[in-house]
């Protein structure tokens, strides 16, 4: 057993950032706006609001829509600009409407109990991480959602998981809705409406692979419905209960089950046509390569490119209000890069990514990690737990038992 430290020194990382401006996913033609074949730019720090085109700050957004009873923000998940921006929002739409009730992607119906006794104070974080199992159904960083929860405990905000076990939706995704038992089927009562524009942009999104495997598509779309259809219900329903009357919604959710109203919007709508919404989703600034070969040949264009502030393409009917966020060069939490899993009780390392962190600093493939810190750690759950304590400048020790594989020379 040997002691291995892991020094957090900043470094370039490449971070599961998609580059939006190849994919040209926010300018699509498509969507129930009057605006959808309008193009548009918006750049760096500004907010938007797309009809009209006018410069707004997220106080605005709620002083102007005093009327929505739904609002639905879309997110990249491991961007810390896009829940700064959740936070300021449902702050100020708190101090313009006390009623409200925010629900979350990442976590689950079943976890209404433990987030009601986080925002009275009841628990802490660490108790709240426990009883939903963060660390057990992702590895995302929880200190991205810790911005907006902490708003939530602060003014005791409502808060509800809008989500079902994802077991439900990997067997849709694996062997189609038939799959599932009626009681399960029971939960997705708007699914079978088609929408062939939201079709086509769910297929935008996952690329030639969609096209070259139609039968896998053809289920990862029907998972894709379930997820938009489940969000949508479990607001609806939780805002249909006599002790939430009068509340206004808040729904956030990964931006392409918001983008142009045709996932979770459409859903929703489906379910109650008389419901007011109001989106707004991140718009990405583009890298300083995005810029294309085009530009790079034409000294004229490069001139004129090197004038102008950095700004990013939209189409106008991507929503109600757009903002503009940046592609980090470094992740705003330490990515540590290695894949873990239980192997024979033993919690066993499986793949360590290249250049990555885990490898500067000796983690290999078949390690088996016993403790961190003196803390002695049995599962996936509880390593990831202290793992995400972590920031960059830190520094960490594991108890390895190394694999050494001794042969003859």
């Amino acid at each position: 057993m040997r002691k291995m430290l892991l020094c957090c020194a900043i470094f370039l990382a490449s971070g599961p950032w998609v580059s939006r401006a190849e994919s040209n996913l926010d300018t699509l033609p498509i969507g129930p706006s009057p605006f959808r074949l309008a193009i548009d730019k918006i750049g760096a720090g500004q907010v938007l609001q797309t009809a009209s085109l006018e410069a707004v700050t997220i106080p605005d957004i709620a002083r102007k829509n005093k009327h929505t009873d739904i609002f639905i923000i879309g997110e990249a998940h491991d961007s810390f600009d896009c829940h700064t921006l959740q936070r300021d929002f449902i702050e100020a739409l708190f101090k313009e409407h006390p009623r409200i009730v925010v629900g979350f992607e990442f976590f689950m119906r079943e976890d209404d109990a433990a987030l009601e006794a986080f925002r009275l104070g009841q628990i802490d974080e660490a108790e709240l991480l426990k009883r939903t199992g963060w660390y057990q159904k992702s590895s995302l960083n929880y200190g991205y959602t810790r911005l907006v929860m902490e708003v939530i405990q602060k003014y005791r905000i409502k808060a509800i998981g809008l989500n079902v076990s994802r077991d439900i939706l990997h067997q849709v995704s694996r062997s189609g809705f038939n799959a599932l038992p009626k009681e399960q089927q029971a939960l997705f009562p708007t699914l079978h409406l088609a929408n062939p524009e939201h079709e086509y942009f769910i297929k935008s999104v996952f690329g030639v692979f969609a096209a070259q495997v139609p039968m896998w598509f053809k289920n990862m779309y029907t998972a894709q419905k379930c997820w938009d259809v489940i969000m949508a219900e479990s607001m609806r329903l939780a805002l249909a209960k006599p002790a939430l009357r009068g509340h206004k919604g808040v729904i956030i959710a990964g931006s392409n089950h918001v983008a142009y109203k045709l996932g979770i919007p459409f859903r929703y709508r489906a379910a109650d046509k008389k419901a007011r919404l109001t989106t707004i989703v991140p718009v990405f600034l583009p890298d300083e390569k995005d810029g294309g070969q085009a530009i790079a040949d034409n000294p004229m264009m490069k001139a004129m490119a090197g004038m102008m502030k950095p700004a990013a393409l939209f189409s106008r009917g991507i929503a109600d209000y757009v903002f503009s966020i940046s592609r980090p060069t470094v992740d705003y939490f330490p990515v540590f890069g290695f894949q873990l899993e239980i192997k024979e009780g033993k919690l066993t390392v499986t793949q360590v990514t290249t250049g990555g962190l885990a490898e500067k600093n000796g983690l290999r493939p078949g390690d088996i990690i016993t403790a961190m810190d003196g803390t002695p750690v049995s599962s996936i759950e509880q390593l990831r737990a202290l793992l995400a304590q972590k920031n960059w400048g830190d520094a960490f020790g594991l108890d390895l038992i190394k694999k050494i594989d001794i042969e003859k020379e």
